[in-house]
This record gives structure tokens, sequence and C-alpha cells, in this order.
């Protein structure tokens, strides 16, 4: 390990030593949430997979809006956003860093539910839209899960060793 790397990790040591065990467990749970939170817009999504932006607004503002981009584009950024996330988590868990924010892939997966909504593909797409989007909810989960619990295990083994000394 370089000494930048090494640098870093304990510069993330430290500011987890400012935390309690507490704080630490509850950061733990935030993925958790994001799969709840997921799992809600998943139901909302699938309730709505009939309806496109073209069905619910009229006929003279979808013309002021636009053409709709193909559905075989939107399948494409969905796949290129899905490897990406799985590729940025598993590297984060890798090298043992701080999970990038829950909220970012929540925010990515459900827009992807809107995109297909305006493009008019929900319907067909809602299954591999909910198992990707799963699937990257559930890494960061694991990764946000492995980390603060790391975080905790080794405050303490500190502790441990505090009190060992002091004995």
């Amino acid at each position: 390990m370089s000494s930048k790397q090494q640098t870093n990790r304990k510069s993330e040591e430290m500011k987890h030593t400012t935390l309690s065990v507490d704080e630490l467990h509850k950061k733990s749970r935030g993925g958790l949430w994001g799969i709840l939170f997921y799992l809600v817009a998943s139901i909302i999504a699938y309730h709505f997979r009939d309806l496109s932006l073209a069905s619910v607004v009229s006929a003279e503002t979808m013309q002021m809006l636009g053409p709709v981009p193909p559905l075989f584009m939107a399948n494409i950024v969905l796949w290129i956003s899905t490897c990406s996330a799985l590729v940025i988590i598993s590297g984060r868990l890798y090298h043992s860093t701080e999970p990038s924010s829950t909220i970012s892939h929540l925010g990515f997966r459900i827009g992807f539910y809107i995109l297909f909504f305006v493009v008019g593909g929900l319907g067909q797409a809602i299954n591999v839209l909910f198992i990707s989007g799963l699937v990257v909810m559930a890494l960061q989960h694991y990764n946000v899960f492995h980390y603060f619990s790391n975080a905790i295990e080794n405050d303490f083994t500190a502790y441990s060793r505090l009190q060992k000394n002091n004995m």
C-alpha cells in the first residue's frame, strides 16, 4: 500500500473515531432504507406500467415537447449506468473506502422509471428496470453495511486495546 493510501485510510479512521458506535450503527442501515424506498418506487412504477407520457398529456403538449427518444437509447443508457454503478461500488468495496451516497443511486434508479415512462417503454422494461435496480441497491447496501460494520469493529478493537493498556 502506498503512503498516500495509508494516509487516506488513517484520515478515514480518524473521521470515524469522532462518531459514536450508535451513530455508526445508524449509518450502517442507510442502504436498507435505500432498498425500502426503491421497492416503494418500484411498486408505484408497476402500477403505472401501462401508461406513458404521450397517453397522459395532450397531443398539443407532446408536439411542443418534441419527439420522444427511441426506446433502444433508453436501454443503452440503462445498461451503461448499471454497469458503471456496479463497477464503482465494487471498487469501493475492494479498496474499503467510504461508500458513495445511497440517495444518488436511488435517484438514478427511480430516474430510469421516469425515463422509460417518458419514452413509452415502461411496461416492456419493468422487469429489467426492477432487477437491475435491485442489484445495484443491494450491492450498495452491502457496501454501506460492510464499511460501517468495519468501523464499529475497529472502534471496539481500539477500545479493547486501550482497556488492556490501562490495566
